[in-house]
């Protein structure tokens, strides 16, 4: 059964993340939204079910797998009802994972069903839990057809009203809400999943930042021309770099000091400065973490702090697993707000002047994918994304219906490689996926020739990996037993050999034989690197890792590459106010975030920079439709 949560935060689980529900507990219930919205109502075969249900009474342990770890917990019966669940060991993605920690074992115990909604952004998670409840019910005895069966319920539609409706609620949503609440309006937010965080959760949470207290207080001195110089040589690199709007990308990095002391004052710690692997101190990072590269996404960090501030304000209010479907507008044209429509059927109308759109990009759409990069096939990308799921390019598709202009050149933000479809997984060292990412140096297209260098950064790497797919349709990652032994290991293990991704040979000869690589030419390419390895100097490519090809078994990986998002999207002006096909302004309609990226970074993303966008371009939208809205 869906529940529109109005909690404006997951719970954050602190220590062993021990979660114990009584079935009884109103605190396990989500709380009431500020503009009375109303729960679903539930018939009365529910309670009839309940009264037919028989277990034998007791606790039972159980477990089931998650998207990193086991997820065991122990589950309490009296003779008729589910009365406590107790997470008792996990291990999964800390902030990410606890929305589904906490309400999956409530709605369970609230509706004495297994026939609950995952949250649409943890379903890995939320999947386990279920499963591991479902074992404990079984090992009780319990009626499993009456535990499964679907409660019905009665969508009930509501109708709220607020200055501003902000959609989408990654990084982006929440500062506009912050920015919007501080100039005086009322906020409601609407969110497609289940929580808080679209892409932003699944980041870094690294942000760049030029002239901040952190970089003064460690005697970093580095100016706004200094830090364009970098960001110039990296975006000119692109063929298309002079679509690069630079003056809008000046302006950002000169209000990124200021950016990063607001999200301090509204509740998100900043630590840092942390540098690129080396001296360039611009990465400022979550102060929850205990260093920039802790294993974890930390741009969830920045979620939770951001909802824990927004969940204390009087004039906001969010609601999720509603998803906006289009903008309302009057007789005249004028904006009057947005229609959301549920799943159940059921609908939300948010009566509102000013409407800002921070739903992401199109990393989880195969139509807008094909659209905005038609030379290169959809599944290429889309299953190996770190992007949300819900990012399918809904704030692209409400603005067009009301004339809005886009980038139709679109690009992706690249990341990694991998070899297995989840792109998330990248982040985790003990998946191959992580293990490839850890150790990869040596990358060939599927003739056998060498094809970027590993240590590039995401933009250039990202068009050399496109024109060596588009040419040969293969990328392989190369490894021997001894350059890269956890990752052997975990494919020897898994019996992952011989695959149809991953091929092992006792020569190089026989590896190109078997992959289909040009025999010659790959063996030269090997030699070349080798050659350049012991020299200490890659004289082609300029990589720094040279870690040299030695004796065999040979391993080569067919990786695709692991996107955490998408360039292009709307179109707007210095206030991002969305523009029309005629370069107009949209009265009322404002963007930030992913969604109206395309001016910033065409083809070459530069890193810190995606977070720094959400932050500014949240922060100017939400007080320029506050303003709008206010009539200021």
């Amino acid at each position: 059964m869906k529940r529109y949560m109005k909690r404006a935060a997951a719970l954050l689980l602190s220590g062993a993340m021990v979660l114990s529900l009584a079935a009884c507990g109103q605190d396990a219930q989500p709380s009431a939204s500020p503009t009375g919205s109303q729960t679903p109502q539930v018939t009365p075969s529910e309670s009839a079910q309940a009264e037919q249900q028989k277990f034998t009474p007791g606790t039972y342990t159980a477990e089931a797998e998650g998207i990193r770890s086991t997820v065991k917990l122990a589950v309490t019966f009296s003779e008729d009802a589910i009365t406590d669940i107790e997470i008792l060991e996990q291990g999964e993605s800390r902030n990410i994972a606890d929305v589904a920690l906490e309400q999956i074992p409530a709605q369970i115990l609230d509706k004495q069903s297994l026939a609950v909604d995952v949250v649409s952004s943890v379903t890995f998670t939320s999947r386990a839990i279920i499963n591991a409840v479902t074992d404990a019910c079984e090992q009780a005895g319990g009626n499993m057809d009456l535990l499964k069966a679907p409660i019905e319920e009665t969508p009930q539609d509501e109708e709220v009203t607020a200055d501003v409706v902000v959609v989408g609620m990654g990084l982006a949503g929440v500062t506009a809400s912050m920015s919007a609440l501080d100039q005086g309006a009322t906020v409601v937010a609407v969110e497609k999943a289940g929580a808080a965080g679209g892409s932003s959760k699944y980041s870094g949470g690294f942000i760049t930042g030029v002239g901040t207290e952190q970089q003064q207080a460690v005697g970093y001195d580095l100016d706004v021309d200094g830090y364009m110089d970098y960001f110039n040589s990296c975006t000119d690199q692109s063929v298309k770099a002079d679509e690069t709007d630079r003056d809008a990308v000046r302006a950002m990095i000169e209000r990124s000091a200021g950016d990063i002391k607001f999200l301090e004052e509204h509740g998100i710690g900043i630590t840092g400065p942390d540098g690129f692997g080396g001296d360039f101190l611009v990465w400022h990072y979550p102060a929850t973490r205990t260093s920039a590269f802790d294993g974890d996404a930390g741009g969830a960090d920045h979620i939770v702090a951001g909802m824990d501030y927004l969940d204390a304000q009087e004039n906001f209010s969010i609601y999720y697993n509603t998803p906006a479907t289009s903008i309302l507008t009057d007789d005249s044209g004028a904006i009057t707000g947005v229609l959301c429509e549920r799943d159940d059927g059921s609908t939300l109308t948010v009566n509102a002047k000013s409407v800002v759109l921070s739903c992401g990009g199109w990393a989880a759409s195969p139509e807008l994918m094909e659209r905005f990069c038609p030379d290169f096939p959809s599944e290429w990308i889309l299953p190996y994304t770190t992007a949300a799921m819900t990012d399918t390019g809904d704030g692209i598709t409400m603005a067009e219906a009301l004339g809005a202009a886009v980038y139709e050149d679109g690009w992706w933000m690249d990341l990694a490689i991998g070899v297995d479809p989840g792109g998330y997984t990248t982040y985790f060292p003990d998946t191959l996926n992580g293990l490839i990412n850890y150790a990869n140096y040596f990358v060939v297209d599927g003739e056998g020739t060498r094809v970027f260098n590993v240590n590039a950064l995401y933009g250039p790497r990202s068009i050399a990996f496109a024109d060596a797919m588009e040419r040969t349709g293969k990328i392989f990652s190369i490894f021997t037993a001894e350059g890269f032994e956890n990752g052997i290991a975990f494919i020897e293990e898994n019996g992952r050999v011989d695959d149809k991704n991953i091929y092992k040979a006792d020569t190089l000869e026989e590896l190109a034989e078997k992959t289909g690589m040009d025999v010659e030419n790959f063996t030269a390419q090997v030699a070349r690197y080798n050659e350049m390895c012991a020299n200490g100097v890659d004289e082609d490519m300029g990589q720094t890792t040279l870690i040299p090809i030695g004796e065999g078994p040979y391993y080569a990986v067919s990786v695709k590459t692991i996107t955490m998002g998408t360039i292009g999207g709307l179109k707007t002006n210095d206030d991002n106010q969305v523009l029309s096909t005629d370069g107009t302004p949209i009265e009322g309609l404002y963007g930030a975030g992913e969604l109206i990226n395309g001016k910033y970074f065409n083809q070459v993303y530069v890193s810190g920079c995606a977070q720094l966008l959400c932050s500014d371009s949240g922060i100017v939208a939400g007080a320029a439709a506050a303003d709008y809205a206010l009539g200021n």
